[in-house]
């Protein structure tokens, strides 16, 4: 006998608890907490970010603490990285004791050229010369750019615990949580790589992918599979075939019957596709989601007036300082440091071209989480966002776009009581024939870091752009195991990671 469920919003409601129970993980862990100080001002260094073996990290507080928990399985070269806007990155050995005050360095910027100048403009004059230029010195509109996409997910679970109430299920206890469960790790890695043309005139959106592929996490993968086959033995033994289950959480409850089949549930199969298997099943997945991810990005672009970094449009809600000329590649610049005076969410540095102020370069970050939620016993925070947009003159002698990087850090929670109940109407006196109740507090972190490339931008007429008919049939190849020839026959993208480490490093 198969265990059968009702629909698609049942199946969400099940698979929660059925997450939270699997993802249990017993370890011994570190706990570090800290405070992380200006060294020279002895200030806090609010929103800095603190960064795990490079897989998973917090933000400091307006007061500079952090809490991290760091569970074994680490050895003595990973590294624990803080690192915020303005400052010498502070790496650690993550074995070692970690002081309750850590201090970050000021960087100071050294000319090693005098520069001479007939620009004597204030920094009101500099940004007013940017806003008045933008149309002139940037590529805007319907535009087609060649690019390369890269989208890693590294999810870290926090803290996990199951109360176990009550369970009828002689199997499911909280013996069975903890000796079938505490095989599964706490950190999975998911990798999305994809080159194609992405068309765009920042609120309109298409993508046409030439090639692409997803690495996941294998041991994830394949003991989830087991999970589900062990669970699914243990239910068919005890559950009638005509039940039907009530699902409760706090003051909300839901009801699934018998009609549809536990493991060719539709949820679990775009789970699955989420996962790297059967997109063939939807072929406009892949491609509705990188378009998106994508899209999200070029909108925050600095010239669209809907950006994040509104710097540019609403000067007044920042206090700016100059704090030096500095060249990038063959252009002089004015480094700018921009930092919000009221409720404005960034703090960065501005890098804007002497001659035609174009703005060549923006490093941000955010100074507070970007929004926090806690509803019933659900809780998410976006709690770092930061990262780099690099523009370059093309052969239309105008800037475009060349390079994005945007790590965003999430966090989420959970603490609330859950029970399903299994009810059979065809049982002669009570209907209830098994139950099984717990209280779940769970909290993950997700970092997510975007890239972007681009290596050609060109300008398309509007028309050209509506009656383009996006590529369905390109689906990823799926990695348990990375294939360095895989891109082989396209040798733009064998580079990407040099052509990133020459512009990020492309500042004398």
């Amino acid at each position: 006998m198969k265990l059968h469920f009702l629909g698609k919003r049942t199946y969400v409601r099940v698979s929660l608890f059925l997450c939270f129970v699997m993802s249990f993980w017993v370890t011994e862990a570190q706990i570090i907490s800290s405070k992380i100080l200006d060294k020279a001002t002895k200030q806090p260094v609010y929103g800095a970010t603190i960064l795990a073996a490079n897989q998973y990290g917090v933000s400091a507080d307006q007061n500079g603490r952090f809490t991290l928990e760091i569970n074994r399985g680490y050895t003595a070269t990973d590294s624990l990285r803080i690192s915020s806007i303005g400052y010498e990155e502070l790496t650690l050995a993550i074995t070692q004791k970690i002081d309750s005050v850590l201090y970050l360095i000021p960087k100071v910027e050294d000319l090693n050229t005098v520069f001479i100048s007939n620009k004597k403009l204030s920094i009101e004059e500099v940004l007013e010369q940017v806003k008045n230029n933008l149309d002139s010195n940037y590529v805007k509109g319907f535009t087609k750019n060649e690019l390369f996409f890269r989208q890693s997910d590294n999810n870290h679970t926090d803290y996990f615990q199951v109360d176990f109430k009550k369970s009828s299920f002689k199997e499911i206890d909280e013996k069975f949580v903890k000796n079938e469960l505490s095989k599964v790790p706490k950190r999975s890695v998911f990798h999305t790589e994809v080159l194609g043309d992405f068309h765009s005139d920042l609120n309109k959106h298409k993508l046409n992918i030439k090639k692409a592929n997803k690495l996941y996490d294998i041991y994830g993968e394949d003991y989830l599979a087991g999970f589900y086959a062990t669970l699914e033995n243990i239910l068919n033994k005890n559950v009638k075939k005509d039940s039907y289950f009530k699902i409760k959480s706090g003051l909300f409850s839901f009801k699934a019957d018998a009609d549809q089949s536990f493991i060719d549930n539709e949820e679990l199969i775009d789970m699955r596709n989420e996962m790297g298997k059967n997109d063939e099943a939807n072929e406009n997945f892949f491609l509705n989601l990188n378009r998106k991810a994508i899209g999200k990005i070029f909108e925050n672009l600095i010239y669209n007036e809907d950006s994040k970094l509104n710097f540019i449009f609403k000067p007044s809600r920042y206090d700016f300082k100059m704090l030096d000329f500095i060249e990038i590649g063959d252009d002089l610049a004015y480094q700018i440091k921009f930092d919000p005076n009221g409720s404005e969410d960034f703090k960065g540095i501005v890098y804007i071209n002497m001659d035609d102020f174009a703005v060549l370069r923006v490093d941000y970050q955010n100074i507070k989480p970007l929004r926090s939620i806690k509803l019933l016993g659900f809780s998410y925070k976006e709690q770092g966002y930061k990262g780099t947009m690099i523009f370059e003159k093309g052969n239309h002698q105008k800037y475009s776009i060349k390079f994005i990087e945007n790590t965003q850090t999430k966090v989420y929670g959970i603490d609330r009581p859950l029970k399903i109940i299994e009810k059979n109407k065809n049982t002669k006196g009570r209907r209830k024939q098994n139950e099984l109740a717990a209280d779940v507090n769970f909290g993950s972190t997700v970092v997510t870091d975007y890239k972007v490339l681009v290596y050609e931008t060109l300008k398309v007429d509007e028309n050209k752009f509506e009656n383009l008919i996006e590529n369905k049939k390109e689906q990823p190849k799926n990695w348990k195991k990375y294939d360095p020839n895989f891109w082989k026959a396209y040798s733009k993208s064998l580079n990407f990671d040099e052509e990133i480490r020459r512009l990020k490093s492309n500042l004398y």
